[in-house]
């Protein structure tokens, strides 16, 4: 998080959110998830997953619109998050274990996660099936989005997954406290994300 152009991205979101005024912060929608700041209509843009599209189709009263992330300076980029499985290797059913394994990677169980919840599958096969199953549940509601836009970066190759840290139950906390001095209370500059990762990298090495 230190490196130059991460601090640099950081900035800019600082100056966006005290400078020029043009992002809330999590204090200014009272703590409120972002979709739902949105359905409330306290804010007028929100950057979120697919896994929020029911409930604003569901709950806003008002048309809502899709677009892909910018590209930054350094390229485009956005999160894939989703379910991952694996075998415990010291399993006492191995064959079982395979085969349960490739049926929720499989078609069938995407299909069936996708009509429960409208969840984005990550099999890009499926990606046209998922949002025909928003259009026919929405369709007024769906009418002109782009629902294609959720899966631009995992079609076009710019979705990343998470970067995990061995010791989350210590980094994650300086890291919320050190974004909320910087982004959420303006108390402090950009530079003080290098002391919270000095934090992090001492305790991944203390066990």
């Amino acid at each position: 998080m230190d490196q130059p152009q991460a601090m640099e991205a950081l900035e800019w979101i600082r100056a966006r959110i005290w400078d020029d005024g043009v992002i809330a912060t999590n204090l200014d929608v009272q703590g409120l998830a972002t979709r739902d700041a949105f359905i409330g209509s306290q804010v007028a843009m929100v950057e979120d997953g697919s896994w929020a599209l029911k409930d604003i189709l569901a709950k806003a009263e008002f048309r809502v619109g899709v677009a892909t992330f910018p590209a930054g300076p350094a390229q485009r980029v956005t999160l894939a998050t989703t379910d991952g499985f694996g075998i415990f290797a010291g399993t006492e059913h191995p064959e079982e274990a395979w085969e349960l394994v490739k049926f929720l990677a499989g078609e069938e169980f995407g299909r069936a996660m996708a009509r429960a919840n409208f969840l984005q599958p990550a099999r890009a096969s499926l990606v046209d099936e998922w949002a025909e199953l928003i259009r026919e549940e929405f369709p007024e509601e769906a009418r002109e989005v782009d629902i294609h836009a959720f899966a631009d970066g995992q079609i076009n190759g710019y979705s990343v997954t998470a970067e995990v840290f061995a010791n989350m139950k210590e980094a994650r906390p300086i890291t919320y406290d050190a974004w909320d001095r910087i982004l959420t209370l303006g108390q402090s500059p950009v530079d003080d994300i290098r002391a919270a990762c000095d934090q992090i990298e001492q305790a991944q090495t203390v066990r």
